[in-house]
């Protein structure tokens, strides 16, 4: 009679384990992998840091790769966000189309490609025809570098120059953002492409730093038309011809940490955030003003 109450006592004690709820979704609290493009990684760590800050029973773990490899990750739901500098192609969009997925892609900050060189080399001025004629001449000795091969900063270059194959003697990779200020601030005969939000943010010394042992190289769809630095006024009046958008992306619909970071980093304070960076917030953020119209003293 003892061993068969046991079982009853047993039995039921597996069906309340086995019907326990599920957590539900919780955009306070939880853990999420994203992949992030290494070009926007200092934008990215600061939204990061800043997102747990008001949300601190969030974790978010990090994977820098290349842009593509972070979609395919997401669409083999290896992870549940992807942080990119560009939106789905058509494959991709067609493997979301096939399972039912509707895209709803979210644009953060614009960000851009900086061109940066030795301060040994003079030169510091380039038209687009000029640049597209360094990826496609074989007999350019100029050394074009890249944080990797396949990396958002090279897929920008070939998208605006309008480039299908290049030369690829005359291109190389330096793994990373930081190594190639530091390749080419030691080859004069050298252009790197960065992501600008390396070297944007003017409050910070790490960044300031980077940009004090480089020139950054003015472009310009043509002489007439004149050339822009990279700086937040030429991004923001959209002169610069080689900006590019932050596109934050997920395939969750649920209210869990991901949509609350998307949302954090589209509202107000992320995009203060974008703006203290030195990028342009993609979303205008209302400015507050406080009229007095009692005369100053004088």
């Amino acid at each position: 009679m003892k061993i068969k109450y046991l079982l009853l006592f047993l039995m039921f004690g597996v069906i309340a384990c086995n019907t326990t709820k599920k957590e539900e979704p919780n955009i306070n609290k939880g853990v999420i992998t994203i992949a992030i493009d290494e070009s926007i990684k200092p934008i990215m760590e600061a939204q990061i840091n800043a997102h747990h800050i008001h949300y601190p029973g969030t974790k978010i773990i990090t994977k820098y790769i290349p842009e593509t490899k972070g979609i395919n990750m997401l669409l083999n739901d290896s992870l549940t966000m992807a942080c990119t500098t560009r939106e789905f192609n058509e494959n991709e969009l067609a493997e979301l189309k096939r399972r039912g997925i509707k895209y709803l892609p979210a644009r953060m900050a614009l960000d851009a490609v900086a061109l940066v060189q030795s301060k040994a080399n003079k030169d510091t001025t380039i038209t687009l025809e000029e640049l597209r004629r360094l990826f496609t001449d074989k007999e350019s000795k100029t050394k074009l570098v890249f944080d990797r091969s396949n990396s958002s900063n090279l897929n920008v270059i070939m998208e605006k120059l309008k480039l299908k194959s290049i030369n690829t003697e005359n291109v190389f990779s330096a793994d990373g953002n930081l190594q190639v200020i530091d390749y080419v601030k030691k080859s004069p005969n050298a252009i790197g492409f960065i992501g600008f939000n390396w070297i944007s943010d003017t409050d910070d010394k790490q960044s300031q730093d980077l940009l004090n042992q480089i020139n950054v190289v003015a472009v310009g769809e043509s002489e007439q038309k004149g050339f822009y630095k990279i700086n937040f006024k030429n991004l923001n009046q959209r002169k610069y011809p080689l900006e590019r958008f932050v596109y934050l992306h997920t395939l969750t619909k649920a209210w869990g940490v991901e949509n609350g970071f998307i949302r954090f980093c589209c509202s107000k304070t992320g995009q203060l955030v974008t703006e203290k960076m030195g990028l342009v917030p993609f979303y205008i953020i209302p400015k507050e003003f406080l009229l007095n119209t009692t005369p100053m003293k004088k």
